[in-house]
């Protein structure tokens, strides 16, 4: 047992005593976890050459430097795992130069960041921890005593870095009636928010600044006195990014100047420290970093530092930094435009080409895919290098993903890039097939002239109840969107989702029964498949409309046409048909049935965004970086 206990990979913990209290009990089995208890690590390595000089792994956090003079200490050093969803407390370039990978956090810690963001907004404009001390200095309710707060609905909010906690806080903000703007890198394709190329104009058009992107050179100290004065003498910030964005001294003498309205910091320069003078200050909200500090998040963040560990330490092939990949998309051949460091082969002879008609199968490292071009079992076992397939698509099925988690074989997806997109389009086919315009059109080109008494009367959308059948990162902005149009949501999805405020059906038929549509954006499993049959028709009814953005087996078609045909439904809006590329004729001839042909990512923007992302993946991957949307 101790012998097996001493061949374990070898990982020092890193970082607080809740961190490893943790970790530790969970994988203390298939790990040698190494304590430096109270010691810091650079001594702990000094003093401990002989046991640290086999360390394989790191497990760190934020506030817990690793940086080159430790990693120089540590010859086997090959994996840094951070629990946070920064790096700036991890000096990248060394990892760099000696191979290193380093893992984060991801974006696990998005949803409580952003909830933290917004409760920090909430309690510094409408006061609430300023009352509550107030009140319990008092001990008697007398509101005529405490000045006025302000409310947040109609305030305008401009967030720093709209990312994945930045566009959450702007989701939660939009249900306040806020009204949101940003300041990135760079303009962001497919978001609707205004964007500011200067943090000073975002601050001078705004309320409120909300501070939610990574520390580096350029972002240090972003938020000066300049900022502080463009936002005004009632301007609020949050920030849950790094206390170094803000120019702290500035900040404080602004707030006891009154030159701003107020701040919430959940993240301060010199943690962890905390300048005593924000103490005395009643405009000011704080919170010692502890945005992501959630039970959930913890069991979560213990399962998905276990998950990096087992990965790396199961000796999946590292790849060359050479690559040659395939296309297995017309379209995917724009993204070449964007890797000019990375060999590539585009299809040869056609698109579709099967991949054994390569000149070279077994040089192949990895493939980009599209949802038409299956990557099966039969075509990975003739790729003896494959490390990675990109599919430019949300959906997997046409990814063959147990062969390549056997074979350690990467996935990387669209993530949520189309879900805009799609969203809009199941909402414009239910306003389709409900109000008639597509069929309307068609009358209108047939006679002249226009005979509004000739052409049955539509439907009205607000007051509908739709229900939606997966309510992932689609099925939300569709409820969202149809909300606006005053219908009223329900829900069918795998699980009961804890945070959403709509009705759940645990059942389909349930769901169909209690609702005049279904809107279908769920995956395609072996759970799903014809998932919604003669049954669920007809308890929808024979008024009840069904809109298909998934993918066209979830539907028996069979039956879908037999019912639209008899009566038993009153239409379909389809963008996806159970036999693509191929579609049921029958379908065209039927007036309440509105089709698109699988269109629903087709937009110009969505285009450049998958090049883009496509090669980002691409990038990550042989720098041996995370990818960027992962699937497995």
């Amino acid at each position: 047992m101790a012998d097996q206990i001493l061949n374990l990979p070898k990982v020092i913990m890193h970082g607080p005593p809740a961190l490893s209290s943790v970790l530790q009990p969970s994988y203390s089995q298939n790990f040698r976890i190494i304590n430096p208890s109270c010691l810091p690590l650079h001594q702990f390595i000094a003093t401990h050459t002989h046991l640290c000089s086999s360390i394989n792994a790191i497990l760190c956090d934020v506030g817990y430097p690793v940086a080159a003079d430790e990693l120089r200490l540590l010859p086997s050093l090959r994996l840094v795992v951070t629990a946070s969803a920064g790096t700036d407390h991890i000096d990248l370039s060394e990892c760099r130069r000696r191979g290193i990978r380093v893992a984060g956090a991801g974006n696990l810690f998005s949803e409580d960041v952003a909830d933290s963001a917004v409760a920090l907004l909430i309690d510094v404009t409408m006061r609430i921890s300023m009352a509550e001390r107030s009140l319990k200095r008092r001990t008697r309710v007398a509101s005529w005593d405490f000045p006025l707060a302000s409310k947040l609905r109609g305030k305008k909010i401009g967030i720093v870095g709209l990312g994945s906690i930045g566009i959450r806080v702007a989701q939660r903000l939009e249900a306040f009636g806020c009204i949101i703007s940003y300041n990135s890198r760079n303009k962001k394709p497919l978001v609707k928010y205004p964007f500011y190329s200067s943090v000073v104009e975002l601050a001078r058009n705004n309320n409120a600044l909300v501070l939610c992107c990574a520390l580096n050179d350029q972002t240090r100290h972003i938020i000066d006195r300049e900022v502080m004065l463009a936002l005004g003498k009632e301007g609020v910030i949050v920030n849950v990014a790094r206390g170094a964005m803000i120019d702290e001294k500035e900040l404080l003498r602004c707030l006891m100047e009154g030159e701003i309205g107020g701040a919430g910091l959940d993240v301060f320069e010199n943690e962890p420290h905390v300048n005593q003078h924000f103490f005395f200050l009643d405009n000011v909200v704080l919170s010692p970093h502890v945005a992501y500090y959630t039970s959930e998040s913890y069991m979560g963040l213990c399962q998905l530092v276990g998950q990096n560990l087992e990965a790396f330490f199961s000796n999946k092939p590292l790849v060359t930094p050479g690559l040659i990949y395939k296309f297995l998309s017309t379209f995917l051949c724009s993204a070449t435009s964007l890797l000019p460091k990375l060999s590539h082969t585009k299809p040869f002879l056609s698109p579709s080409a099967p991949i054994h008609f390569h000149p070279d199968p077994p040089l192949l490292h990895a493939i980009l895919c599209d949802s038409g071009y299956p990557v099966n079992a039969d075509e990975l076992r003739l790729l003896p290098s494959l490390r990675l397939v990109v599919t430019a698509t949300v959906g997997t099925d046409h990814i063959d993903l147990p062969e390549c988690r056997r074979r350690g074989v990467r996935v990387a997806g669209a993530g949520n890039l189309f879900s805009e997109d799609v969203a809009d389009l199941a909402v414009a086919l239910l306003i389709d097939v409900t109000m008639r315009i597509s069929a309307a059109d068609r009358c209108s080109r047939r006679r002249a002239p226009l005979a509004p008494s000739d052409f049955p009367l539509s439907s009205k959308l607000t007051g509908k109840k739709v229900g939606i059948v997966g309510l992932g990162s689609i099925g939300l902005r569709v409820a969202h969107r149809l909300e606006a149009f005053g219908c009223i949501i329900s829900y069918n999805s795998r699980n009961k989702k804890p945070l959403v405020k709509y009705p759940f059906y645990s059942t389909l038929v349930e769901l169909a029964t209690n609702n005049n549509a279904l809107v279908l954006c769920c995956a395609l499993n072996d759970q799903t498949r014809h998932t919604i049959n003669r049954e669920v028709m007809l308890a929808l009814g024979k008024e009840g409309v069904i809109v298909n953005v998934a993918r066209g087996a979830v539907i028996e078609e069979k039956e879908l046409l037999r019912c639209l045909m008899e009566g038993e439904i009153g239409g379909a809006g389809l963008d996806v048909f159970e036999n693509e590329p191929l579609v049921n004729q029958h379908f065209f001839m039927l007036d309440n049935v509105v089709l698109s042909p699988h269109a629903g990512f087709s937009t110009s923007e969505s285009f450049t965004g998958i090049a883009q992302l496509v090669g980002r993946n691409l990038e990550a991957f042989f720098s041996n970086k995370p990818l960027i949307t992962p699937v497995i």
